[in-house]
């Protein structure tokens, strides 16, 4: 049976947070296993030159402030544009209706619950793949919040046929969302090594001499600038780093709303000149194949691409001890973990690896073998193909 899939990926597109990157990526080695697909997402301004593959399809419908990319905090304007976007991808859904058989969500928010009458009213099978926990914005961090809103949202997604969490405590929140355990598949996130690998030998001093950082330990951030990411607390232990090791470097890829609040926090901790933030960046796998060491200071993830992708380029990690995180580096020893909301223990993690080079070997070594041999892109095709397959009987 060829298998016939409609995906709804709002953020479709791979400079702009890990689910959109999941997305595309996923896409393109699904249609290359010969599924049979296209993809509905938002028209967005996005003036980066990243050129997308000619066999996905990708029906763009109109949303509110296409330049606007940051969707999870919640907010009247993050309604509006979810909620215009939703109307779009119900009109494609049904104007399209006969070259599908399933739809997979990115994202299990506001689109899905918007869409998933319809579908069921079609005839339609539904795939909701959960990106985050507890910021109650999908599936999974619904019941208990907004009144008898947040009871009755859950209410109605319970509807989809199947769930992706991406960590273990995204399937706990759903199952007290009340969906049923059978119907919650554990697939973890994925990493493409062919874009994401260690540096050759002469390559990180060749990468460094062009990014101005040679002879210094560089230090990278990659991500939104939101709250949750807990960058302040990375600040306050940057300041402290940087007098145990003056030779180090602290850049921060990626932008969002806190960005000139934490430029203004640098400048106040006296640490501008040696903080960079540079933006949201395309060539995201260039500068962590340059770094020294990846910080991830989050108080919460659903599975941080950015990390996978760290340990992919051989850059050992320190992290905060928090979801799925902790799916990821379990007892492997494949990252230093800290506590969450700690600058102090930001700090002692930070500095305890700037400072030992071997352990930072030992912990490279052993971020690589981990990406090998449970986050391959072509082992996640397999486990969304038996999904869609289990799903039309």
């Amino acid at each position: 049976m060829t298998l016939r899939v409609c995906v709804v990926s709002p953020l479709y597109h791979p400079n702009l947070g890990g689910l959109g990157r999941q997305a595309q990526l996923l896409t393109e080695r699904l249609r290359k296993a010969g599924v049979v697909l296209f993809v509905i997402a938002r028209k967005m301004t996005v003036d980066d030159g990243v050129s997308f593959s000619s066999d996905v399809e990708v029906i763009r419908v109109p949303s509110l402030f296409p330049q606007w990319h940051i969707l999870e905090e919640i907010s009247l304007k993050n309604v509006m544009i979810s909620t215009v976007f939703s109307i779009g991808c119900i009109l494609a859904l049904v104007r399209h209706r006969k070259r599908y058989d399933i739809v997979h969500f990115h994202g299990a928010s506001l689109p899905l619950f918007f869409a998933l009458p319809f579908l069921k009213w079609m005839g339609k099978k539904v795939v909701a793949k959960v990106a985050a926990a507890n910021l109650g914005t999908e599936a999974g961090s619904l019941s208990g919040r907004y009144w008898f809103l947040g009871a009755l949202l859950a209410r109605l997604m319970r509807r989809a046929d199947a769930f992706v969490a991406i960590s273990e405590e995204i399937r706990e929140g759903l199952i007290r969302d009340g969906v049923s355990p059978e119907r919650i598949h554990r697939i973890d996130n994925f990493i493409d090594t062919s874009l994401f690998f260690p540096p050759g030998p002469e390559e990180k001093d060749h990468l460094l001499d062009e990014l101005g950082y040679r002879g210094k330990l560089l230090v990278l951030y990659s991500g939104r600038l939101v709250p949750r990411k807990g960058v302040e607390y990375l600040l306050k232990a940057w300041k402290e780093i940087t007098v145990e090791h003056p030779d180090a470097r602290l850049l921060l890829l990626g932008d969002g709303p806190l960005l000139g609040s934490l430029a203004e926090m640098a400048e106040h901790l006296e640490i501008s000149d040696t903080v960079r933030f540079a933006g949201r960046i395309g060539d995201v796998p260039r500068y962590l194949r340059a770094a020294d060491l990846f910080v991830l200071p989050s108080m919460q993830e659903g599975m941080p691409n950015s990390l996978l992708e760290a340990m992919a380029c051989g850059l050992p990690a320190v992290a905060t001890r928090i979801g799925g995180v902790v799916d990821v580096v379990g007892e492997r020893g494949c990252a230093w973990l800290v506590e969450p909301g700690r600058w102090e223990s930001l700090r002692e993690g930070m500095g305890k690896m700037l400072s030992e080079k071997d352990l930072r070997n030992r912990i490279s070594a052993a971020a690589l073998d981990t990406i090998r041999e449970n986050y391959s892109l072509e082992s996640r095709v397999s486990r969304y193909l038996d999904l869609y397959q289990s799903c039309l009987g």
